[in-house]
């Protein structure tokens, strides 16, 4: 059983590292900014599909559901890329969120259902709707953009296995990731109404969220 784990592991892992890139590429083609391809940000998709990868197998272990491993797979690499999108030309790629949003929902519903999981489908449907309307109260109030609202309901499809303790350390991490990027854009020369790339931030809170 170890060695079939291991090889879970490995094949979620590699296979996140490589899809990662891909899906960043596709984002920003799709919005337009090729020209913010580099190598470094190839290089942090890669790393954070290694972490999607990583985050799925620990979900599908917690649970016994080996189904959930693609799905959050698929849904990691997603957010992952998303967030590179982000960080760098301060948009998120609607066609791309949108689009993982609907596979990783039908997925989802169909791995969850075929064991009756009743429970932990009717949760990621409520984290999804949780979290979007938590972003959209962000947009509205806080300075956020829409795009962050879109990313948060993908990544709230995510959460149905969620436990106290990743939900915690998520708020914890993406509180520090925010309020670190704040005091560099203020070192830069910024002020507090200068705009903060949001999706880094909820790309790792959700990950951790799952995972945990």
């Amino acid at each position: 059983m170890d060695a079939v784990w291991l090889g879970v592991v490995i094949a979620a892992v590699v296979t996140g590292a490589a899809a990662t890139p891909v899906l960043l590429a596709r984002g920003l083609a799709q919005l337009a900014r090729r020209d913010a391809t580099g190598r470094g940000l190839g290089l942090a998709g890669a790393l954070g599909g290694t972490a999607a990868g990583t985050a799925a197998v620990a979900v599908a272990q917690r649970t016994g559901i080996w189904e959930l491993a693609p799905v959050l797979l698929l849904w990691g690499c997603a957010l992952v890329a998303a967030a590179c999108c982000d960080a760098v030309t301060q948009r998120v790629p609607t066609a791309l969120v949108r689009q993982a949003g609907v596979l990783t929902c039908a997925l989802l519903t169909v791995a969850l259902a075929v064991h009756g999981d009743w429970p932990g489908l009717a949760l990621s449907g409520v984290a999804a709707l949780a979290s979007g309307l938590t972003l959209l109260l962000c947009w509205r109030f806080a300075g956020a953009g829409f795009g962050d609202v879109r990313l948060a309901t993908l990544g709230g499809l995510g959460l149905g296995h969620a436990t106290h303790r990743g939900l915690l350390l998520a708020f914890a991490a993406f509180t520090l990731i925010s309020v670190t990027q704040a005091v560099v854009t203020v070192m830069r020369g910024g002020d507090l109404r200068s705009t903060i790339p949001c999706g880094p931030a909820l790309a790792v809170g959700f990950l951790l969220a799952a995972a945990a």
